[in-house]
């Protein structure tokens, strides 16, 4: 949060927000959201650089982890995971869902190996730290150039966004406000990003750094996008709302988006103590 001179005080201020020019206004309000875009294209094209594209459609192990679970089953670099349990696997996520959620039971894994299938049978072990039962092996990703991987960055923030603008008329909906996190929730689903592992933490920070983007341009007072309505409404109608006006209409936004973030809170509160 950046507070900026004359806007919620002194407004006549000489160098204060409301004397400074429509389009000053404009932009200096829209660089907060803008950066959070910003950063987002560069956490995207991070991982797609160093990691690879993590939908990646591939079950082929890159490696397994010394003294893991897979490299004292005689898991290999090029094995290509076809079962787990019966179940036909087809993407890496689903091999992931599987161990994390298998109690510690006993594994039986089918691998394709120089053309012939192999059957591995695997106790996963617990992770101290994050909980979750692991096997100790990582796919094999493509990794693209640094160019290659800032377009990929700017697609994947632009089809964000469009996702999100999409998904405003669900808030309306009892599904949609069932989506929504508060800080409280947004710290467990970090904790949940970060069990799996580094590229998976930044890919969700990226997220969250879009959602901010997002959430701070929609036109609700006390958000940058109230700001930015205004000063629309001012560019077309040629006739400024008074500071002191638009001053009380924030006001009384931040303390509506306050209460909604407590309640929030309280139901993500609920929610992770299961009720």
């Amino acid at each position: 949060y950046a507070k900026i001179k004359g806007m919620e005080g002194n407004f006549d201020a000489p160098d204060g927000y409301f004397k400074k020019g429509l389009w000053s206004r404009f932009f200096t309000i829209f660089a907060g959201p803008l950066m959070n875009f910003i950063v987002a294209i560069v956490l995207f094209s991070f991982v797609f650089a160093a990691f690879g594209n993590p939908f990646t459609p591939t079950t082929t192990i890159a490696r397994a982890t010394s003294n893991s679970p897979a490299y004292y089953a005689g898991f290999e670099s090029g094995d290509k995971i076809i079962e787990i349990d019966g179940k036909v696997i087809n993407q890496w996520q689903e091999v992931t869902d599987i161990i994390h959620n298998c109690n510690g039971k006993t594994l039986s894994i089918i691998v394709e190996r120089n053309g012939n299938d192999i059957t591995f049978s695997v106790v996963p072990q617990k992770d101290k730290i994050t909980g979750l039962w692991l096997i100790g092996i990582y796919p094999i990703n493509q990794r693209y150039s640094v160019l290659a991987s800032f377009w990929e960055g700017i697609k994947w923030t632009g089809n964000t966004l469009y996702k999100m603008f999409t998904f405003i008329p669900m808030l309306f909906t009892r599904v949609g406000l069932s989506s929504i996190a508060g800080p409280i929730g947004i710290v467990a689903l970090t904790s949940q990003a970060a069990a799996g592992g580094f590229a998976e933490l930044i890919w969700f920070t990226a997220f969250i750094s879009i959602a901010l983007g997002f959430t701070n341009l929609l036109p609700i007072p006390a958000l940058d996008g109230s700001w930015i309505a205004l000063a629309i409404w001012e560019a077309v109608t040629r006739k400024p709302v008074p500071p002191k006006k638009q001053a009380s209409v924030q006001g009384i936004g931040f303390v509506v988006i306050l209460g909604l973030m407590v309640l929030v809170s309280l139901r993500d509160i609920m929610r992770l103590i299961g009720k």
